[in-house]
């Protein structure tokens, strides 16, 4: 427990990060890029609008100030145009005065309307006048005559632009002699039949215009300009500039080229004395003028400023909203985590009595009543291993009457099933092993019975072989005594008769015995087959009865090393059987020939018999014949001693049988008590094997050993 909880405890404290980091960092690092990339996309977006809205404001101060200048000249040159255009202005330019325009029939006419269109414009225009090319003159609103003595028109700019342009001018500023106020000239010409003959003038006062753009605000610091044809400045809010050209005033090169050529821009940044401003640059095309209007960089940008300003505050504002939201929601997520965090660290510890109460109707409440759910299941399968056990503890006491109480759901039927399977196997284990027990003690009595009988078997036949042995002794030593006798058998014929027929009878005799050799080792070697046969399934029982001691695990371990020693004298009675049949096989074959040579003897002794008369003639051959009969029953007398050894041998291994069997019925009985020492249920019925291919359909297993 103290390994599991040092395990738990390195474990918890090994987490960097918590659920409440990692859902922060989830979800707000991504509303955080959202929002960046939303206010950098909405900055630029409201920097352009801003940038757009300030170039047309910039741009409408211009505009509007180019029309207030455009309106001024237009107004003037409509009063020159129409006065131009009236039949008096025509008629007096060409009109021969002699060189004196105050002689001439309509000089009052003209000049009393001089007079009142200045009257009635007095406050713009300082002077009226009309040039007469005729004569050369100029004559003024107020009666003032200029002749070429005293002024050469033709060198004046407003005479050189009409000419050049054959319309309405206006000149360049210029300072007025008289007043010394800033002054522009209006002209426009006089045409009769097609020609100029002279051209009708207003020198316009600036300063009524001047008070006007001055009064024109672009923004809230912004102000206008105004140039003339050549760069001049006829209009600036500081006074020190006003009449100096651009080129003096410090601008930068972008600006001078856009008022020199007369270009239109909308709000250029440029620098003038090293300050940077807006200017919206306006063409007045009717008088060649441009007017610039003008907005400090600084309220410029002030705006877009102000916009960025308020959307970074609304984009901080918005990502503490959306953490303080996060981590409220968070917090209610990872609290009944926290809480099932410790039920499932008390089961982690083994601890069962846990409480499980999340709250709520979420998924967190559905993984709280999972966990205890998940309780209850283990509380259940704790009923299992504590079944199990007790099933287990019966089934090593050698009780396999048990019951299964419990439902052991899911997985744990294969754990029912594997018990049910065990006791089903271990009964029919115990039954093969009580039937073994029985069938080796059967066995063993047989073994015991048919190796007392060969003992009996080969004994009584060990006592016919010394007899036998004995006879072919005493007939080869007969036979040794017949050869001897035979040179004096011519002399003892009737004798040798005599001893013919009672050698005829004793060769009967001995063929007889022959038979009951050949019969008792016929009979010996099928008691030796038979031993043989019980060693054969002797072994074979053993076999089975060492592999059930193996299936039945510890509790055939004594049982196995029974049938391991049975096993080994089953083998060793197989072999002596085998020895035994070589040598009963050499004594039949030994007999066999026996029989073959006591029916020659015996067909040589009726020969003798039926021809006495030439015993005499064949004296000596049957001398030698008797000779050969001594030594084939030599022979003889040693194969009946080696079956007599091969017969005391089958006694001591009839014996040795004898008592290997008496031990294994011993051990099959010891076997049976071991057996029985199994408890089933239902005593007195008996179950039959179950097959190993499929479980047993019922859960209860009876045999009953009473009847072993």
């Amino acid at each position: 427990m103290r390994t599991r909880e040092k395990r738990v405890s390195t474990v918890h404290n090994n987490v960097k990060f918590g659920i409440v980091a990692k859902l922060l960092l989830g979800i707000l690092i991504p509303l955080f890029v959202v929002l960046i990339i939303m206010g950098v996309f909405l900055g630029i977006q409201g920097s352009g609008t801003i940038n757009e809205v300030m170039s047309a404001e910039l741009d409408a101060g211009s505009n509007a100030a180019a029309n207030e200048v455009k309106g001024f000249f237009e107004r003037y040159y409509g009063i020159t145009e129409c006065l131009a255009a009236t039949q008096i202005v025509q008629d007096t330019v060409m009109e021969d005065t002699q060189g004196d325009i105050t002689t001439g029939a309509l000089y009052n006419s003209l000049l009393k309307t001089l007079s009142l269109i200045q009257g009635d414009n007095q406050e713009d225009m300082a002077y009226l006048w009309v040039a007469k090319f005729k004569s050369g003159e100029i004559l003024q609103n107020d009666g003032q005559v200029y002749g070429p003595a005293d002024l050469d028109y033709t060198t004046r700019e407003w005479y050189s632009l009409v000419m050049e342009k054959g319309g309405s001018v206006a000149t360049e500023a210029y300072i007025s002699v008289n007043t010394n106020d800033l002054m522009v000239t209006v002209a426009s010409p006089v045409f009769v039949n097609g020609q100029i003959q002279g051209i009708v003038g207003i020198d316009l006062n600036m300063e009524n215009l001047n008070q006007l753009l001055g009064s024109v605000k672009v923004g809230n610091t912004g102000y206008i300009t105004l140039y003339d044809s050549n760069g001049q400045i006829l209009f600036h809010p500081d006074s020190s500039l006003i009449g100096i050209n651009a080129t003096e005033a410090n601008y930068s090169s972008n600006m001078l080229n856009a008022i020199v050529n007369k270009e239109n821009h909308s709000a250029m940044l440029y620098t003038r004395s090293g300050t940077r401003y807006y200017g919206s640059t306006t063409s007045i095309d009717s008088v060649g003028y441009t007017m610039l209007g003008v907005m400090p960089e600084a309220e410029f940008v002030s705006y877009t400023n102000g916009i960025l300003r308020i959307l970074v505050v609304g984009i901080v504002t918005c990502a503490v909203l959306l953490t303080v939201i996060c981590v409220f929601i968070a917090l209610s997520i990872t609290r009944p985590l926290k809480r099932l965090d410790a039920a499932v660290s008390q089961l982690a510890d083994g601890e069962l009595n846990v409480t499980v109460d999340t709250g709520g109707h979420d998924e967190v409440s559905e993984l709280g009543g999972n966990v205890a759910r998940i309780v209850e299941r283990l509380k259940e399968y704790i009923d299992y291993i504590n079944e199990v056990s007790d099933v287990l503890l019966q089934i090593g006491e050698g009780n396999l009457v048990f019951t299964l109480h419990q439902d052991y759901v899911g997985e744990f039927s294969k754990i029912k099933d594997a018990l049910l399977h065990i006791q089903g196997t271990l009964t029919e284990t115990m039954l093969s092993i009580a039937q073994s027990a029985d069938q080796v003690n059967a066995g063993a009595e047989q073994i015991a019975s048919g190796a007392q009988a060969l003992a009996q078997g080969a004994t009584e036949q060990a006592s016919s072989v010394q007899e036998l042995s004995s006879a072919v002794q005493e007939l080869s030593g007969q036979a040794t005594d017949e050869a001897n006798k035979a040179v004096e058998a011519g002399e003892f014929l009737m004798k040798i008769q005599g001893e013919v027929e009672k050698s005829n009878e004793q060769m009967s005799r001995m063929r007889k015995a022959m038979e009951d050799i050949s019969v008792q080792s016929s009979a010996i070697r099928s008691i030796i087959k038979t031993i043989d046969d019980i060693a054969f399934q002797t072994n074979i029982l053993a076999l089975n009865a060492a592999v059930e001691a193996a299936r039945a695990g510890s509790a055939g371990k004594g049982f196995a090393v029974v049938a391991d020693e049975v096993r080994n004298l089953a083998g060793k009675s197989a072999e002596a059987a085998k020895k035994t049949n070589e040598l009963i096989e050499n004594s039949v074959n030994a007999v066999k020939h026996g029989e073959e040579l006591t029916q020659t003897t015996a067909d040589s002794l009726s020969v003798v018999a039926d021809g006495t008369h030439q015993i005499v003639n064949t004296i000596h051959g049957v001398a030698e014949a008797y000779r050969s009969q001594a030594h084939r029953l030599t022979e003889i007398a040693s194969g009946v001693d080696q079956i007599s050894d091969v017969v005391q041998t089958n006694s001591a291994t009839a014996e040795q049988s004898a008592a290997a069997s008496e031990e294994l019925s011993g051990q099959a009985s010891m076997m049976r008590e071991q057996v029985a020492h199994f408890k089933f249920e239902k005593s007195g019925e008996y179950i039959p094997p179950v097959s190993h291919s499929s479980m047993p359909e019922q859960d209860e297993f009876t045999t009953d050993f009473s009847k072993y």
